[in-house]
């Protein structure tokens, strides 16, 4: 088959001795030196010649006996519908590079580019919670907010719902390989080619593993202005197990991304991680008029910048 972009990350993905740092290194060589994957070399040999910086990153990790199998598994993740999203492809966020250099997807790609605020909180959410979580999801929606969560049981789910119900869009960040996604059955009634887009950092087989939950926060996070956390117990449990919710809500914080945590004094019993998360510096929510302040702050309009001619433009020639 003839080498394209999104087929080259895959491969380079697939390859083992190549992991995230090494995809990093080489979506930044392939930028300073203005090259796109169709110019390289198929040989090692003209590669090393031709680029070796390039060459020195990925010297004698691509084997010839893998690229059958790498291929079938394209072809059938291409019939599946599902689309590689790579370092430079036009709906690929720049500021994820560090995040996740490959991510795969399925279902409307330009939503990775949307304005979207992340909704967390727990599985076992109470019944406040949840009519708290879809009304606050439907009111972004209807502001044109894309709603972001990790499809997990709870208030993730909740989340999307509101969403949808509202005629609007949101994003699945999974916690395990897009070949695993399955739709549950409150989603079904609703269009996915349209208003649900499905994101996966992880090889598309992999199955659910906690501690794949807790990178996939990251994700979350990176996706959104800003996130909200409906409902948290504390940072660790009485066995000492790491709430994920928490560790999400202090991902945030630490990507100084805003973090809207609900008022606890409007549940029934207040939960233990609203307390703690507001003291951390998390916005206490209202969410009354939750929506209205959520984007009143993480999307302040400002003047349009002028702009400024990009340089390394010029129309690249695929050379096969």
């Amino acid at each position: 088959m003839n080498i394209n972009r999104d087929y080259f990350w895959f491969r380079l993905f697939k390859t083992r001795g190549i992991g995230p740092k090494l995809l990093v290194s080489v979506a930044k060589t392939l930028e300073a030196e203005n090259l796109n994957p169709e110019m390289l070399p198929r040989s090692q040999s003209d590669l090393s010649a031709k680029f070796p910086k390039l060459a020195k990153i990925l010297n004698g990790k691509i084997r010839a006996e893998e690229r059958e199998k790498v291929t079938t598994a394209y072809e059938q993740l291409k019939k599946q519908g599902i689309d590689i999203i790579y370092p430079g492809h036009p709906d690929f966020p720049p500021h994820l590079l560090e995040i996740s250099p490959i991510l795969f997807v399925k279902g409307q790609q330009k939503r990775l580019m949307s304005d979207s605020v992340s909704i967390v909180g727990a599985r076992n959410v109470s019944d406040k919670g949840i009519r708290i979580a879809r009304k606050l999801a439907g009111d972004l929606a209807r502001e044109g907010i894309n709603v972001v969560s990790g499809y997990a049981k709870g208030v993730d789910s909740e989340a999307h719902l509101g969403a949808l119900e509202a005629e609007g869009t949101t994003t699945l960040v999974l916690p395990n390989g897009i070949n695993q996604l399955r739709q549950k059955n409150a989603f079904k009634k609703f269009n996915w080619d349209r208003d649900v887009l499905a994101v996966s950092q992880f090889d598309p087989d992999t199955k659910w593993i906690a501690r794949n939950a807790m990178v996939r926060n990251k994700l979350v996070c990176a996706l959104s202005k800003a996130v909200v956390v409906i409902e948290s117990g504390p940072e660790r449990d009485t066995q000492g197990k790491m709430s994920g919710t928490f560790n999400a809500a202090k991902t945030a914080l630490s990507m100084g991304l805003l973090l809207f945590v609900l008022n606890p004094n409007c549940l029934d019993n207040a939960p233990e991680g609203n307390a703690a998360l507001i003291a951390l510096g998390g916005h206490s929510l209202n969410p009354a008029n939750g929506a209205k302040e959520i984007v009143e702050r993480a999307f302040v309009k400002t003047a349009e910048p002028i702009p400024i001619p990009n340089q390394n433009s010029a129309e690249q020639i695929p050379l096969f």
